[in-house]
């Protein structure tokens, strides 16, 4: 069971104010960290324009197919499949990775163990 995740998800967790990133950092049980992020301004898919309506609204509620993860506290694994959605390869811990498909980060949380307890 990955809560936050789950909720990113299904519902995203940027608002559409400036500052509105909710809950995005998402801690793995074996200590795996990492941001993942979903809505308007970010690099997800659906992806809404923000302040622009057009073509998915900024108040999109979700679901997203894909979403964006930045600031690994490890290299992703497998890199042969994650390194092509960073934006820095040459940095994997200190690059955001965008348009990855859930089921990808699904895999990599699961990997670490799942998201630890809260």
């Amino acid at each position: 069971m990955n809560p936050l995740l789950d909720t990113i998800i299904t519902h995203g967790n940027r608002s559409i104010s400036p500052d509105g990133i909710r809950g995005n950092h998402v801690v793995c049980r074996d200590g795996f960290e990492m941001s993942v992020i979903a809505g308007a301004g970010t690099y997800c898919t659906p992806r809404p324009r923000w302040p622009v309506a057009d073509p998915v609204p900024a108040d999109y509620p979700g679901p997203y197919t894909h979403v964006e993860v930045g600031y690994p506290s490890q290299r992703p694994e497998p890199w042969d499949k994650w390194e092509q959605y960073a934006d820095d390869p040459e940095q994997p811990t200190d690059t955001v990775y965008g348009y990855v498909p859930v089921e990808m980060v699904r895999a990599l949380v699961a990997a670490h163990g799942g998201e630890a307890q809260r």
